[in-house]
């Protein structure tokens, strides 16, 4: 039986709305069990034309992130690899896999965390830090993709061009923070996705620290 090596690092980034759709995709497959139909796709983000919704399921399978099962309703899939939250892993002191949460209230992504890692400290600080799942592929451009792991450090005082995790209303992004005074900026590095300028007395957006390591996992696909 022959193998194939399969990642998130060989798929296809995402623009904002194919990762809205995977979201809600993954959301129905892993909290009730069931994908959702093409009628409830269009209806969950405004799409009249089943051909619509159609050519973006088509975008996500040709990128990797779904497998599709022709003639049924709900032939919508996971692969093996989709981004999901890890347990423990081996390694030096463990830090939190951070969950949901929402600006106005930062630390509440430390009341329901994903899981722990342990990364190797000779490689990545693991005092006042934490670990989040990338959320979109926004930061493609650098290297850092959706379903990928970064390992953050809680700071304050972050400088103009720091790679930052932020709070966007309940959204976690990772962009780079332009500015150092008043209004600054959160960029991406994919043209798809809007640079968001705000106010440093904004409630609408939280600046938790600065990105200080990436983990990619690979998964082994028996085909």
């Amino acid at each position: 039986m022959s193998t194939a090596r399969t990642s998130i690092a060989a798929r296809g980034s995402l623009t904002p709305r194919q990762n809205e759709i995977y979201e809600f995709i993954r959301s129905c497959i892993q909290g009730r069990n069931s994908p959702p139909t093409i009628t409830e796709i269009g209806a969950r983000f405004g799409i009249r034309s089943t051909n619509g919704v159609n050519d973006l399921l088509i975008a996500l399978e040709r990128k990797g992130y779904i497998l599709r099962l022709k003639g049924t309703a709900r032939g919508i899939a996971l692969p093996e690899n989709a981004p999901a939250a890890s347990s423990a892993t081996k390694g030096g002191k463990k830090i939190p896999v951070v969950g949901d949460g929402d600006a106005s209230n930062p630390f509440s992504i430390f009341m329901n965390p994903l899981g722990t890692l342990a990364p190797d400290p000779g490689l990545f600080p693991t005092t006042n830090s934490f670990a989040a799942i990338v959320a979109d592929d926004a930061m493609d451009g650098e290297g850092i993709f959706k379903g990928d792991y970064v390992i953050v450090r809680q700071e304050r005082d972050l400088p103009d061009g720091a790679l930052v995790f932020a709070l966007v209303g309940s959204q976690q992004v990772i962009r780079r923070l332009q500015g150092s005074s008043g209004t600054r900026s959160l960029a991406a590095s994919n043209r798809y996705y809007k640079k968001l300028a705000f106010s440093e007395e904004s409630e609408e957006v939280a600046l938790l620290g600065e990105i200080v390591g990436v983990i990619r996992a690979y998964g082994r696909k028996e085909i």
